[in-house]
């Protein structure tokens, strides 16, 4: 389905499970889009759970402008999709770059958050988090394959995902499944400048401003995200310590990618906090 959300912009959502269900509001990473919870949606569903998941502006199957994106404006489209399928408030659940909109979006629009899931987020990268990201631009750019380059797709499946996940039959598909979703879900362009987005985002005035029940949740290994982003960042710790009574999940044995590398305890923790601050 298409939501027109203004200026000639549309995007492309998908809304299942039980019509009775509380509304999450899912929130990809840059790369993945609405794919990044393929893993956890069928017990989501299971739950009770009704599923808004949908590509931000200039990801997937959505509209693509030539403009600079940022995690305010991608924040702003989420909104825009909730008045255009007619939901008024709803549970957020954000991974990666998605966790940043989740921290700007549950702070922006508070009466418009019942809860907020912020997972494997940071609010500001330090200098080895802004290094990750450029070094994602330079293979995007140099490659001819762009963002369905292999060499990011490997790069990015070791900075994602377990040492253990990754010895495992599993753990080996998915940098085949990393590397299809790049290559079918991205532009070079968008790509680039969503990387350059959080290269320069400073988002921790947001923090403080979120008022809803909030969960901070990674895991231990993240490479990408880490929980201390070093003296001039704010990663998962610093998250969780700048929202007003936050609750905290540290996932062992967990890397970037907890929905991926550790899919039972994700979606467990995830739908009993969900369960737990359901109430509009």
């Amino acid at each position: 389905m298409r939501a027109e959300i203004g200026e000639g912009v549309s995007l492309y959502y998908e809304l299942t499970g039980p019509e009775d269900g509380p509304v999450v509001l899912q929130l990809g990473g840059g790369l993945f889009g609405r794919h990044n919870f393929g893993l956890v949606n069928d017990g989501f569903r299971e739950r009770g759970f009704r599923l808004l998941s949908f590509d931000a502006r200039g990801y997937g199957a959505s509209s693509c402008p030539r403009e600079v994106y940022t995690i305010e404006g991608w924040a702003a489209d989420a909104a825009a999709l909730l008045d255009a399928t007619g939901f008024e408030r709803v549970l957020v659940h954000g991974t990666s770059m998605g966790g940043m909109i989740a921290i700007v979006f549950a702070g922006k629009y508070p009466e418009r958050t019942t809860s907020v899931v912020i997972n494997c987020a940071a609010a500001k990268l330090g200098m080895s988090g802004r290094l990750i990201f450029k070094n994602w631009i330079d293979i995007a750019e140099m490659d001819p394959d762009g963002p369905g380059s292999r060499i990011l797709a490997e790069l990015i499946a070791w900075q994602a995902l377990s040492k253990a996940f990754l010895e495992t039959p599993e753990g080996v598909a998915a940098i085949d499944t990393i590397q299809q979703i790049l290559r079918d879900s991205n532009r070079v362009e968008v790509f680039t400048t969503a990387c350059r987005a959080m290269c320069d985002m400073d988002i921790t005035g947001w923090l403080p401003k979120i008022t809803s029940p909030a969960l901070v949740l990674g895991g231990d290994e993240d490479l990408m995200t880490p929980w201390d982003q070093g003296p001039d960042g704010a990663g998962q710790e610093a998250i969780y310590e700048a929202i007003p009574g936050a609750e905290k999940h540290v996932i062992h044995g967990s890397n970037h990618s907890t929905i991926f590398d550790n899919t039972d305890e994700h979606l467990r923790v995830v739908s009993d906090f969900f369960a737990r601050n359901s109430a509009a």
